[in-house]
């Protein structure tokens, strides 16, 4: 109990629950939907050949290391010789170190992690498509609907179950944030929005030798994370007939 209470006094540990419910709020809001409009846009491609070489580029991010993108985008946002700064101070702007000023950390953090997963996240969601009977869209066709209504109208509803069951999951995985990925991008100067549960409980346990300090952060992480998925669980299935059990 009395780790416990020092936890919670722990203005450092405070900051790091703050820091991981923005960054997997803002990640629920902006990633979550991305698989899904990239399934409804892999389904319209009706050119075999053009879309295996869409999808496969989409995918592809997926199966690269985490610490090959945070090579990726530590060169690319180098205040030297990274191609962002390059055109900044082409176009006549300043250069910006963008990974020593915390609030460019989380949108950098967000949007890496949808171009390395996006892709590959739809795939649940085009085998859901494609077990769409092919008879509604015909019935739609034949009564003048469009391909936008049949999307609003016959795919969606249909992609429904999915998506309340991925959500469900996803919301479980709210106190997780990707643990490597934040290691190998933050520094001092981010801890004040890039510093999450995992890395606080990084720093205690391993790094400091407390190990009670961070076995009561690592408890607290699994118990928050058991009530979210339950109460998501409880909510699809009170208001959308869908869950998980």
């Amino acid at each position: 109990f009395d780790n416990f209470v020092a936890l919670f006094s722990n203005e450092y540990f405070l900051r790091a629950v703050k820091n991981t419910l923005l960054i997997s709020f803002y990640s629920l809001v902006f990633a979550f939907p991305v698989p899904i409009i990239l399934a409804l846009m892999f389904n319209e491609i009706h050119h075999q050949g053009f879309r295996r070489i869409a999808q496969t580029i989409t995918y592809l991010p997926h199966f690269i290391s985490a610490v090959i993108i945070a090579g990726l985008v530590v060169n690319f946002l180098s205040p030297t010789t990274g191609i962002v700064n390059i055109l900044l101070d082409r176009l006549g702007f300043e250069k910006i170190y963008f990974l020593t000023i915390p609030e460019y950390f989380r949108p950098i953090f967000i949007g890496s992690n949808i171009w390395k997963e996006a892709g590959f996240d739809s795939i649940v969601y085009l085998a859901a498509i494609a077990g769409i009977n092919p008879a509604l869209y015909e019935s739609a066709c034949m009564d003048g609907a469009s391909r936008l209504q049949m999307i609003r109208y016959i795919t969606l509803p249909s992609l429904l179950p999915v998506i309340m069951i991925m959500l469900i999951i996803r919301v479980g995985q709210l106190i997780e944030v990707n643990f490597e990925y934040i290691i190998l991008l933050y520094q001092p100067a981010t801890f004040e929005t890039a510093d999450v549960i995992s890395t606080f409980i990084y720093r205690a346990g391993l790094q400091n030798n407390q190990y009670a300090l961070g076995t009561a952060a690592d408890l607290f992480n699994a118990v928050v994370a058991l009530v979210l998925v339950v109460g998501a669980n409880w909510l699809s299935r009170r208001y959308s007939q869908h869950s998980v059990w």
